[in-house]
């Protein structure tokens, strides 16, 4: 999402909240002033956890119970967001906008989160036990993270790592393909078939959720190909059979080379 793109949402929100209508909204969190960097840091992890991948948005300077904006005490938004980080174990919801947004005289600070990457996220307690807890966030309440939560988490990311490995393959396969004599090995898709099943692609960002489907076409295309061509008694077959066959073969490498690198950004 753009700059400008995260000051239109805000300006909806604002609107939607000057009239009193509740937002209801799971990826937008509202404070009315800067929240102290422990509690932030809670509230930040459950709300990054409870996402499942889908960016979130903070906005501060806004009442949502008075149904105002407020005057925000000034905050170098750097130093405020290392403090909350600082409790989070290695890994932060990685903040990809921040914009100042003017609303008549007022301002509202936009915050625009990435959730992707570093999920689950883990929190220190600052006790010897729990020293860490996974926060989850269930409408606005916060509680730990329960086996299900969690699972809802590490499942698509396990499905993903298998997929890294399935595709890692399936260029191996283009590699050894170099000339039509070598034409036989065939793509696999059963990494694909699971995480298609399991739904985790609903879970990704659209564009890597269509490379990877443009990827697997365009192998099952070339394993029908393959397939067909090779079961034909080689006394019967088309001279251009072998030929069109190897060509689907090698023209999917680009393709598969392209979903490797999206997914293995994540």
């Amino acid at each position: 999402m753009t700059h400008q793109e995260v000051e239109v949402w805000t300006q909806e929100i604002v609107e939607a909240v000057r009239a009193k209508q509740r937002i209801e909204d799971s990826k937008v969190e509202l404070k009315s002033l800067w929240p102290e960097a422990r509690k932030a840091a809670d509230r930040l992890a459950a709300h990054a956890n409870a996402a499942r991948g889908t960016p979130i948005l903070w906005l501060i300077g806004i009442d949502e119970k008075n149904g105002k904006l407020t005057n925000l005490d000034p905050l170098e938004l750097a130093n405020w967001y290392k403090c909350v980080e600082a409790f989070f174990d290695r890994f932060a919801p990685r903040l990809l906008v921040d914009a100042k947004v003017r609303i008549g005289t007022d301002t509202v600070v936009a915050l625009y989160f990435e959730t992707q990457q570093g999920a689950p996220y883990v929190v220190k307690t600052g006790d010897s036990y729990p020293e860490f807890v996974v926060p989850w966030r269930e409408g606005t309440d916060l509680r730990a993270a329960r086996r299900d939560d969690l699972l809802r988490i590490l499942v698509p990311l396990r499905r993903l790592s298998a997929l890294i490995d399935e595709l890692n393959f399936n260029i191996a396969v283009t590699e050894a393909t170099g000339t039509i004599a070598l034409l036989g090995a065939l793509f696999r898709d059963d990494e694909f078939s699971k995480a298609l099943r399991d739904g985790v692609f609903s879970t990704l960002p659209a564009g890597l959720s269509k490379s990877i489907t443009e990827a697997y076409v365009s192998m099952q295309r070339a394993n029908h190909l393959v397939t067909v061509t090779l079961a034909v008694p080689s006394q019967h077959r088309q001279p251009d059979q072998l030929d069109e066959a190897w060509k689907a073969v090698r023209g999917c490498s680009q393709l598969i080379r392209n979903a490797h690198e999206h997914v293995s950004r994540l």
